[in-house]
C-alpha cells in the first residue's frame, strides 16, 4: 500500500479586503422615487408617504407612463437601472444621469438593463425582467429618460436634497476611514443590516437616500453590492451621535440587560431566549429591536441573535462627545489630522482641515458656526475616531 502523503499546497492567492465607494445625487433619487412608485412596498410604509400617493395621482405624461409599462410586482427594473447609474464616475444628478442613459446606443441600454436583472435571485424572474423584453431598445430608452425628465422636483428633492444626500455621503466616507473593516460600515448605516462577504463580490457600493427612508434596498450589479440605505435627516446630523444616544438608552433598562447576558453565552433565538428568561416573545423581541437598533447585537439566521463581534467603546464615545478627544479626520475630505498640526473646529467640534475650511469661507456646513483655528496638542498623535462597533485601526482610503 502506498505510503499516505502529507497535503501540500502552493498558495499564490490573495484575501483582499472589499473595496468601498460611496455614490449619492438627486438622479439616483429620481430612480428611486419611480420604484417607491412601483408598488414594492405600501405608500405607508415610507416616511413620505403621503406624498407618495398625492404625486402618482399627478405624475407628469412621461413619467407616468414610464411608471405604468415598467412596473414589476418587486420593481427590479429600478434597482437595476439605481445599479446601472450608480457605478458610473460621479456626478449623479438627475441631469447627468439622464443625460448619460440617452448617450448610450439604445441597444446598449437595453442589453445593460437586461444583463444587471439577469443578477437578481428573485421568487419570479420572468416578471420582474418581462417589461424590458417586450419593449423595443429605442423606446425603452426613451421611457427611461423622458420619464426621469419629466418628474417633479418635490418628488425628488432637488438643490436641498442634493446637500442633505452630499452630507450624509461624507459621513459614510468618513466611517469607512475610521473603520478597519467594511462590514461594521454597513452594518451601522442600514442600521442593523448584518453582511459577510460573498465569493464573486469584489467591491460595495453604499447609497444613501432620502426618498427610500427607513427601507434599505440590496441589489447585486456586476462584482459589486449595491446597499441603498437610508440617509440621515438634518436634526439628525446636527443631534449628538445617534450611536451614542441609542446604546445608552439600549443599556438603561434591566431586562435588556440580560438579553445581552444571555447572548454572551452565545447565539439564540427568540423562542428560546423567551423560554430561558421567562419573557413572553413578543417583548424579547421589542429588546431585541432596542438592542439591534444601538449596534449591540445582530440577526445571524438560523442561529438567531448574536452579540456584535466587537462591542463599542462606550469610554471612547463618550469622551469624543465631551469634547476630550480630538477628532483625527477632516469632516468634508477625511483626510488625517494630527494632533500637532493645522485644522479648523466649530464651537460644536466639527473639525477640518485648512484647506476645506478656506472653501466652507470658514463656516461650519453642518451648524454654520465660525470655524477657527484648532488649539494644537504638541507631543502627541491624535487618536482616529472611534464610532460604535468599529475598530479604531486605521483604514485605506476607499477606492
Amino acid at each position: 500500500m502506498p505510503k499516505a502523503q502529507a497535503l501540500r499546497v502552493i498558495d499564490r492567492s490573495s484575501a483582499r479586503r472589499l473595496r468601498a465607494e460611496v455614490s449619492y445625487g438627486t438622479g439616483l433619487e429620481a430612480i428611486l422615487s419611480f420604484r417607491v412608485l412601483n408598488g414594492t412596498a405600501p405608500f405607508d410604509s415610507f416616511e413620505r408617504g403621503p406624498d407618495l400617493a398625492r404625486a402618482q395621482r399627478g405624475l407628469p405624461a412621461a413619467s407616468a407612463r414610464a411608471s405604468a409599462r415598467l412596473r414589476t410586482p418587486h420593481g427590479d427594473v429600478w434597482s437595476c437601472l439605481l445599479a446601472m447609474a450608480a457605478v458610473e464616475p460621479p456626478p449623479h444628478d438627475l441631469d447627468s444621469v439622464a443625460e448619460r442613459f440617452a448617450a448610450m446606443p439604445a441597444g446598449a441600454f437595453k442589453s445593460a438593463l437586461a444583463d444587471s436583472l439577469a443578477e437578481v435571485d428573485g421568487e419570479n424572474p420572468a416578471a420582474e425582467s418581462s417589461p424590458v423584453e417586450r419593449t423595443g431598445a429605442s423606446e425603452l430608452q426613451a421611457l427611461v429618460v423622458e420619464g426621469l425628465r419629466e418628474l417633479p422636483v418635490q418628488l425628488y428633492g432637488g438643490a436641498a436634497a442634493a446637500e442633505l444626500l452630499e452630507r450624509n455621503a461624507a459621513d459614510a466616507q468618513r466611517l469607512l476611514a475610521d473603520s478597519a473593516a467594511i462590514e461594521p460600515v454597513i452594518e451601522r448605516l442600514t442600521r442593523g443590516l448584518s453582511y459577510k462577504p460573498e465569493p464573486g463580490v469584489a467591491s460595495v457600493l453604499l447609497v444613501p437616500s432620502l426618498i427610500h427612508r427607513p427601507w434599505t434596498l440590496v441589489v447585486d450589479h456586476g462584482g459589486r453590492k449595491l446597499f441603498c440605505y437610508p440617509a440621515r435627516l438634518d436634526a439628525e446630523l446636527a443631534a449628538p451621535d445617534l450611536g451614542l444616544i441609542a446604546i445608552y438608552r439600549a443599556l438603561g433598562d434591566g431586562t435588556r440587560l440580560r438579553i445581552l447576558r444571555r447572548l454572551a453565552a452565545g447565539p439564540a433565538s427568540v423562542a428560546r431566549m423567551s423560554e430561558q428568561l421567562g419573557l413572553a416573545k413578543s417583548t424579547v423581541h421589542e429588546h431585541l429591536e432596542s438592542l439591534r437598533t444601538a449596534g449591540l447585537v445582530r440577526l445571524r439566521a438560523p442561529a438567531g441573535f448574536e452579540l456584535v463581534p466587537e462591542l463599542p467603546d462606550l469610554n471612547w464615545m463618550l469622551k469624543e462627545f465631551l469634547g476630550l478627544e480630538m477628532r483625527g479626520q477632516c469632516e468634508t475630505c477625511g483626510s488625517q489630522l494630527d494632533a500637532d498640526g493645522a485644522a479648523y473646529i466649530c464651537s460644536y467640534e466639527c473639525t477640518f482641515c485648512a484647506r476645506c475650511a478656506d472653501e466652507h469661507g470658514l463656516t461650519c456646513p453642518n451648524c454654520a458656526g465660525e470655524l477657527v483655528p484648532r488649539p494644537r496638542r504638541a507631543g502627541k498623535t491624535a487618536r482616529p475616531r472611534h464610532r460604535a462597533g468599529h475598530r479604531t485601526a486605521p483604514r485605506g482610503t476607499p477606492a
